[in-house]
């Protein structure tokens, strides 16, 4: 049986839960969208998630769907704000702190910060991660290649997977 990859995100402006979604679908992946109740809309949404950023705030998420340590390897994405992990990502790696298996991270930004939010995401969740990937916001519309790329090395992070065994059952036709 394959690796069991999960692709765990959170996405203000839709720019993250659309790579998150292109990730899932290429590698084969279940998807967990980490929901953050606090609105951020606007421009006073904007300047707050800035400034919890920042200040390397935690907030209050919702529950999870699944469970991260049934999965060989999470995919974690996050938008950079103010060069840093946002914090409802931040939330979620804390949560999850010695549940999570091998780690990669990817983010979207504007331009800079993606470096220095993977170096935080390490950080929270105790461990480097496998591969990362960053997309700028000018390279949301051509970044398949990019894509395929990072999936690839995520399956290459599950390492060798054991051949399935066929027994002669499973070689029987049912009618």
């Amino acid at each position: 049986m394959p690796g069991r990859i999960l692709v765990a995100y959170y996405s203000r402006s839709g720019h993250t839960k659309q790579i998150a979604e292109r990730i899932a679908q290429v590698a084969g992946a279940d998807l967990e969208a980490i929901i953050d109740p606090t609105d951020r809309s606007g421009l006073l949404g904007y300047l707050r998630s800035g400034y919890q950023a920042y200040r390397q705030r935690t907030v209050e998420i919702g529950p999870a769907l699944h469970d991260p340590s049934a999965y060989d390897v999470v995919v974690i994405g996050t938008p950079i704000w103010n060069m840093s992990v946002s914090p409802p990502v931040r939330s979620y790696l804390a949560r999850e702190l010695g549940r999570l298996p091998a780690v990669a991270f990817f983010c979207t930004c504007g331009g800079r910060g993606g470096e220095r939010a993977f170096a935080q995401m390490a950080r929270e969740c105790g461990k480097p991660p496998a591969t990362t990937l960053i997309v700028r916001e000018a390279e949301l519309a051509r970044c398949d290649a990019a894509i395929a790329r990072f999936s690839r090395d995520v399956a290459e992070a599950l390492g060798p997977v054991a051949p399935r065994v066929e027994r002669d059952d499973d070689r029987r036709e049912h009618v």
